[in-house]
């Protein structure tokens, strides 16, 4: 089947500025992380407050506003599509705490 719809949107606030910079054929690209924090209490009253890393590339003119407009801490919702690892999955890594975590990247189509 083809031109399934595949949709995230995403909401969450930047870990660091965003990082813009041009393709030789001049067109900006940004590449920025998003964190959204969900917060629960387990059964023995513990709250346990866990954190989702996106990171999010966007093009163009929207990676030029990004860059303008967005800095560290900045409340923003994302939609676009996600973009999977070459295994098809998120991409592990080793924290520096030496923990490990996973990434997706999305591919931003629009920023509010």
């Amino acid at each position: 089947m083809a031109n399934q719809l595949q949709l995230v949107i995403y909401e969450g606030y930047l870990g660091a500025d965003p990082e813009v910079s041009f393709t030789q054929a001049g067109k900006a690209v940004s590449n920025f992380r998003i964190g959204s924090t969900r917060s629960y209490t387990i059964a023995d009253g513990t709250k346990i407050d866990e954190t989702t890393w996106l990171r999010v590339t966007a093009w163009g003119n929207l990676a030029e506003v990004v860059g303008n407009y967005c800095k560290k801490g900045t409340h923003v919702i994302v939609q676009g599509v996600l973009k999977v690892g070459e295994t098809g999955g998120p991409v592990v890594y080793q924290r520096k705490d030496g923990g490990y975590g996973a990434q997706y990247e999305l591919t931003a189509e629009k920023i509010r």
